[in-house]
């Protein structure tokens, strides 16, 4: 049967604020978790098997840097890296997007302003650079920011679509085979204008506006726009879109806030009905599958599964994409949402237990529905759980993934899984046992912090702490899982 959607994309975030263990590390030479071409060419291999037609990856603001127009050792060894897995995911029969922050530059995260001269010259000349280094992605995406945008000397979202029109003329020039996709993440257009808290034109990066923000009572400085902003945003948008490349897609949710809601910008259905008459549309759903800041294994099919009908229903998009931090460690993820956006139709439940029969054998079916138990972390975007649990139901449920998992033979398997169905099968285990202890009346929360550090985080032992201390925070929170629950 031919697939619902045509782009199905499975988007994998590098990051340097996002390493862990089951990321790759194309960024830090020397460091752990770095893929050979041959961990390229499986994991594009599992991707084609699942059903996904696109591979999507972030270039980070460290890689998008003067660095890199200096030809410095780091960035030289990331664009051998990074074009050895396009090149391997166009030998596995995907095509590939990269999504590149339009005016974040560099380690320190510096958000460079289109109104000043200079900066904006180094921002088309860091398009010009990677529209040609890369070997020819087949989309590349102009994203507003988060981290990023501009609201100094003035900027707006009319600067952001603007650049990104003058942006598109720069891939086009370099890379004609390839599509420009323009996203519009944020309340619309993240971090541009109003959607910022209010800022002074020195707050030109993320530390300098991290002190701003907090200093006003500001939780984030981003997701502050209102309805009023956003149609006055999606409106320009449209006037602009006869201008861009008649072959340029537009990034639109159904609702503009992370999670795709109506909250801060509201519902954003309109605005695809009306963009889609005039250029492709798809979502970039980014929380549907898992979160930020924790990992570990996630179980949010049933909303994906209603997300991805509402799609259908909404306007007349040609898909979405599937986002991971931990492309080696949520597979289910993974194969369930390329199975939903090939047929909208499945049931979640059916898929997450034929995943686990097809991995673990068919005596091991239940383990579909028992996952559904780690799905009990309340921070990191998208957390819409199906039901809540008692500390006693899920002391039952990890206790019997334990056994399930303990006595599967993953021999058998019949996907070609990457990592390995036994590095996969323990990785499980070791979150079953560890999930088990935070469902005890009183666990050791520091002995927790320490090992999931050792687990997941210890790459940081290696390589510089991002911007915002996402790993530091990601232990922390880990260690207080379940410390809320009253029963």
């Amino acid at each position: 049967m031919k697939p619902y959607f045509s782009h199905r994309s499975c988007y994998v975030n590098l990051a340097e604020h996002l390493q862990n263990s089951w990321n790759a590390n194309v960024l830090f030479p020397g460091a752990p978790n770095r893929w050979s071409g041959g961990d390229w060419k499986n994991y594009s291999r599992m991707l084609k098997a699942f059903g996904f037609n696109i591979l999507e990856f972030w270039l980070p603001p460290t890689m998008f840097s003067r660095e890199a127009l200096a030809g410095e050792k780091v960035q030289t060894d990331f664009i051998r890296e990074i074009n050895k897995a396009i090149g391997e995911a166009h030998k596995a029969g995907l095509m590939v997007k990269v999504l590149m922050i339009v005016n974040t530059i560099g380690q320190k995260w510096f958000f460079a302003c289109p109104r000043v001269p200079e900066e904006k010259q180094l921002i088309l000349k860091l398009w010009d650079f990677w529209s040609k280094a890369l070997e020819t992605p087949d989309i590349f995406c102009i994203f507003p920011g988060d981290p990023g945008g501009c609201a100094r000397h003035g900027c707006t979202h009319e600067d952001f679509i603007r650049l990104a029109l003058e942006i598109s003329g720069v891939i086009k020039r370099n890379s004609p085979s390839s599509r420009v996709s323009v996203g519009t993440w944020g309340a619309p257009f993240s971090g541009w204008g109003s959607d910022y808290f209010p800022i002074s034109d020195d707050a030109d990066n993320w530390e300098k506006m991290e002190k701003e923000f907090i200093a006003s009572g500001y939780e984030v400085p981003i997701w502050n726009g209102r309805m009023d902003r956003a149609k006055k945003a999606a409106s320009y948008l449209v006037s602009q879109l006869d201008d861009f490349p008649e072959d340029t897609m537009i990034e639109i949710n159904l609702g503009f806030s992370s999670d795709a809601t109506y909250v801060h910008g509201g519902p954003a259905k309109k605005w695809a009905r009306e963009i889609a008459r005039k250029r492709d549309i798809v979502t970039w759903d980014y929380s549907l599958s898992e979160g930020e800041l924790i990992t570990y294994p996630h179980w949010r099919l049933p909303r994906m599964s209603q997300k991805i009908r509402e799609w259908r229903s909404a306007a007349p998009y040609k898909g979405g994409m599937s986002y991971t931090m931990t492309p080696k460690l949520n597979l289910l993820s993974q194969y369930a949402a390329a199975k939903l956006m090939s047929d909208p139709d499945l049931d979640p439940d059916r898929i997450s237990a034929d995943f686990c029969a097809s991995v673990f054998g068919e005596e091991h079916r239940e383990l579909g529905e028992l996952f559904e138990a780690f799905e009990v972390v309340d921070t990191g975007w998208g957390y819409y759980p199906r039901h809540r649990w008692s500390r006693e139901a899920l002391r039952e449920a990890y206790g019997l993934i334990i056994e399930h998992l303990e006595a599967a033979d993953v021999s058998g398997c019949s996907l070609p899984l990457f990592p390995s169905p036994e590095e996969y099968r323990q990785d499980l285990l070791w979150f079953a046992r560890i999930f088990l202890e935070l469902a005890a009346d009183s666990p050791d929360r520091e002995s927790i912090r320490k090992r999931y550090w050792e687990k997941s985080m210890k790459i940081y032992d290696h390589i510089p702490m991002s911007e915002d201390k996402r790993a530091e925070r990601s232990a922390e929170l880990f260690s207080q899982i379940l410390a809320g629950l009253p029963y």
